[in-house]
């Protein structure tokens, strides 16, 4: 199972339609949501619940007065989240969903395309004042030769820097380059997730055993997060706050830990169905529902500033060398003036 499944894959909207065949009733759309609920939702325990609810509001009318298909996916999402409070569970309308195959769903030339344009999830990346990195990630895409390369020159153009502050505060998500990333970070392979999949036994995320370029290590490292934070992001954060590699900066995250499986509905419609659960091998736990508590709460305006002052001050108190103590000093003062 590729980590991609733990996000919604929000591109999936520009996919071109094909052929298209008659619609279906959406009485017909909550039979098959429900049946597939029931066979493949990681909780089974909770399905009863779960049905119960979408027919009372089915039996009074709620969904048959929706204004358009996509205001009844909504409604019906809403009815499904407010039983699993699961973030990863919802229904979108789709234009010929059906015709799709599962491979569309990740490796269409629009979704390359798009993948391109945003740099493969990196939107900055630059060296602060006080010799400290920044990189932000608003996407983990798909660990392929394009998005490796791309994290690859991004950590050697911070190698050199002393100190990092990843910025995961508008981060949705995404694939298997959440392991790369992390790999730089930690030496060796490391267990960073068991996913604890519904009828499939349990699945690892490791780092990486090999990177290219070095890695960053015995360096100081935070993550900003925010309330948008979610899912593989969540996923880098918890981590590397487990393994005591990072310490983390800003808001709790959302709250979206369970691997999911996109799959169609009723032609027109995509289901998203989580399929297993996310549990740190190192706690035991997971941060669906309940998100992930930073080490250091800010307001979101104001974690990076927070996150660089405290890797500054770091800094300073274990460096013997009078010029770049001199150096953090002039950057101390400069975020004191802002």
């Amino acid at each position: 199972m590729q980590l991609r499944s733990l996000a919604l894959a929000a591109a999936i909207v520009a996919l071109a339609p094909t052929l298209h065949a008659a619609p279906v009733s959406r009485d017909a759309v909550i039979d098959e949501t429900l049946a597939r609920i029931k066979a493949d939702y990681v909780f089974p325990d909770r399905f009863d619940a779960i049905e119960q609810n979408v027919r009372r509001h089915q039996n009074a009318g709620d969904y048959a007065g929706a204004a358009d298909e996509q205001a009844f996916a909504t409604l019906l999402t809403r009815h499904l989240q407010e039983v699993t409070h699961d973030k990863h569970m919802s229904l979108q309308h789709q234009a010929n969903a059906q015709a799709m195959r599962p491979a569309a769903f990740v490796s269409t030339p629009a979704q390359r395309d798009k993948e391109r344009r945003e740099n493969y999830g990196l939107r900055k990346v630059e060296v602060l004042p006080g010799n400290v990195g920044y990189l932000d990630v608003i996407e983990f895409h798909d660990n392929g030769q394009l998005c490796g390369e791309t994290i690859a020159a991004a950590m050697g153009f911070l190698a050199n820097t002393d100190a990092l502050i990843i910025d995961l505060r508008n981060n949705r998500g995404g694939g298997e380059a959440m392991q790369l990333l992390a790999s730089y970070l930690l030496d060796g392979s490391m267990d960073l997730m068991e996913l604890r999949m519904r009828g499939r036994g349990t699945e690892h995320m490791f780092t990486q055993a090999y990177v290219p370029g070095r890695r960053y290590l015995d360096k100081p490292v935070y993550v900003l997060t925010s309330n948008r934070t979610f899912s593989a992001g969540e996923a880098f954060a918890y981590a590397l706050q487990s393994l005591k590699r990072a310490t983390l900066v800003g808001a709790t995250t959302r709250g979206g830990g369970n691997p999911n499986e996109l799959v169609a509905v009723a032609n027109d419609y995509l289901l998203s169905v989580p399929i297993g659960e996310s549990v740190s091998p190192v706690t035991g736990k997971s941060w669906d529902g309940v998100g992930v508590p930073p080490d250091v709460a800010a307001d979101e305006k104001q974690a990076l500033a927070v996150a660089h002052r405290q890797a500054l001050q770091a800094l300073r108190e274990a460096s013997k060398d009078e010029a770049q103590r001199a150096s953090i000093g002039k950057a101390l003062a400069a975020l004191d003036k802002a």
